[in-house]
């Protein structure tokens, strides 16, 4: 039989220098975890003061969050695709984009377009396509939120609770004919279906209440649309 051949030494100085890159990769990514919370929360801010149709606060927020995610990707996320691409950093932007499309909503009462909220997000760098649909899905929650409230002032809130139907239903069926939610977003589309039903029963209790009458609208129809 022939010789067995030596072990080959482990290069302790290899693993060493693995080691450090994932020390500083680890560190990064606690960093971005932590900024990243700073977006999520100033976008929110901007959404809460929306709902309030207080303007300057939301503009003073939103270019706030534009600046920390600038420096974010700019310090850390640039030059590493894992730390763009998902996570914590992601779901801010997603955040963020949920709060330009409430604010052009609002302020101009109708949908955003990806190049206008890329245009003017104040963003050093290019929102994600699913970071967009998600911000457009999460978008009317809120505006569901608004047709809702708006209904305490009754009739004279028929023509706002309609753009709200339209809003909303333009997403739904817009996310209805693409071929493919990237991201996990399909997993939004519930909550969709459910908003949509609940503005639906909003202007038929509206209509109702023209005619003098004041009902519950049928429950069947949004358990049928939960249903799809």
């Amino acid at each position: 039989a022939g010789a067995v051949p030596p072990c080959a030494a482990i290069d302790l100085g290899v693993l060493e220098e693995v080691k450090t890159r994932y020390d500083a990769f680890d560190a990064d990514r606690n960093l971005v975890i932590k900024r990243s919370r700073d977006v999520t929360k100033g976008a929110k801010n901007a959404i809460y003061a929306l709902q309030r149709s207080d303007f300057r606060k939301a503009d003073a927020e939103l270019r706030q969050c534009a600046q920390e995610a600038s420096a974010i990707y700019s310090e850390l996320a640039s030059q590493t695709p894992t730390l763009r691409g998902g996570g914590s950093f992601s779901g801010a932007l997603e955040e963020l984009a949920e709060a330009l499309a409430f604010r052009s909503f609002r302020r101009d009462r109708r949908l955003i377009s990806r190049s206008e909220m890329q245009s003017e997000s104040g963003l050093s760098f290019p929102l994600a396509l699913h970071e967009y649909l998600g911000g457009l899905m999460d978008l009317t929650g809120e505006v569901g939120r608004l047709a809702i409230r708006s209904t305490q002032r009754g009739r004279k809130a028929v023509p706002e609770v309609e753009l709200c139907l339209a809003c909303v239903d333009a997403v739904h069926a817009g996310m209805k004919e693409l071929p493919y939610l990237p991201c996990g977003l399909g997993k939004k589309m519930g909550a969709l279906r459910s908003t949509l039903a609940k503005i639906e029963g909003a202007l038929y209790e509206l209509a109702l209440l023209s005619q003098g009458m004041r009902v519950q609208a049928p429950a069947a129809a949004a358990e049928g649309d939960d249903a799809d």
